[in-house]
C-alpha cells in the first residue's frame, strides 16, 4: 500500500506497520511507567520530609494517623528489657564493624515493642560487648522502621541471651520471646535515654533515575518512529534534493 502526502511517498507493509506500532506502545508504556514511578518517588520524599517535621505520636494512635509509615516519629513509655537484647551483626558505623542492639521495651499496658538503640562495637576478643542497661521509667521517641518487603528468619542456634543474628524478623522474634511484639522495629532518636550511635543511614528518594528513564525510553521512541519513516519513505530522497533545481 502507498500513501502520498504531497512529494512524500510512504510504502506501508503491514507487517512492519504492526511491528512498529507493537514497539512504539512498549516504548511509551516503559516511559509512562517510569513517570508513574517517579511520581510515587515524589509522593513518598514529601510523606517523609512532612513526618520529619511533626511531632511524636502516641504509639496506640500512630497507626491511625494519615501520615504512618517508614519513619513515622512515636512516643513511648515503660521500661527496657535489659537482660533479653537482640544483636545484629555485620553492622558499620564509620567503617567499623560492629552490632545493633535491638531491646524489648515493655510498655506500660504490658505490651512489648522492639526498640533499636543503634550500634555498638565488637568485644575486641570475639565474645559479646558489654551493653549499657537503660534502668527504670523511660518515656522515649523513636521513629518506625517499615521495612521495603518481608525480612525472611534466620537459623538460631542458641537458647541464651542476648540472642545474635544476621537480620531481626519480628514473627521469629516473637516466637523467641514467647509473647506478641508491634510488627515495626523503632529506632530511638538522638538524645534519648539508651541510644547508642545512630548508624542507620538517613532515608533518600530521588526521582531523577526514573526521570532519565523515561527521557531514555522516550528518545528511544522517537529514533524508531524516524527510522521507520526513513526506511519505508522517500524522505531521504526528498531532503537530499532540497536544494537541487
Amino acid at each position: 500500500m502507498e500513501l502520498k502526502l504531497g512529494k512524500l511517498t510512504i510504502q506501508i507493509n503491514w507487517l512492519v506497520l504492526l511491528c512498529f506500532l507493537s514497539s512504539m506502545g512498549m516504548f511509551i508504556s516503559l516511559a509512562a511507567w517510569q513517570l508513574d514511578r517517579a511520581e510515587q518517588k515524589r509522593q513518598l520524599a514529601d510523606a517523609l520530609e512532612a513526618r520529619a517535621s511533626m511531632a511524636a505520636v502516641p504509639l496506640m494512635e500512630a497507626e491511625q494517623h494519615p501520615l504512618f509509615g517508614d519513619q513515622f516519629k512515636v512516643a513511648v513509655t515503660g521500661h527496657f528489657e535489659n537482660s533479653i537484647p537482640f544483636l545484629k551483626t555485620f553492622q558499620f558505623y564509620r567503617g567499623q564493624a560492629g552490632l545493633e542492639v535491638i531491646t524489648p521495651f515493655r510498655l506500660n499496658n504490658g505490651s512489648l515493642v522492639l526498640i533499636s538503640r543503634g550500634w555498638i562495637a565488637g568485644n575486641s576478643e570475639g565474645g559479646i560487648p558489654q551493653i549499657p542497661p537503660v534502668d527504670g521509667q523511660q518515656t522515649v521517641v523513636a521513629v518506625v522502621a517499615v521495612p521495603d518487603q518481608e525480612i525472611p528468619p534466620v537459623e538460631v542456634n542458641t537458647t541464651s541471651w542476648p540472642v545474635s543474628l544476621s537480620r531481626l524478623n519480628v514473627s521469629q522474634a516473637e516466637r523467641l520471646l514467647g509473647e506478641p511484639v508491634y510488627p515495626y522495629v523503632l529506632r530511638l532518636e538522638s538524645e534519648q535515654p539508651g541510644v547508642l550511635a545512630r548508624h542507620w543511614p538517613e532515608p533518600r528518594v530521588s526521582t531523577r533515575t526514573h526521570i532519565g528513564y523515561a527521557i531514555q525510553w522516550t528518545l528511544i521512541a522517537v529514533v524508531v518512529a524516524l527510522a521507520a519513516l526513513l526506511l519505508s519513505s522517500n524522505a531521504l530522497t526528498l531532503w537530499r534534493n532540497r536544494h537541487r533545481v
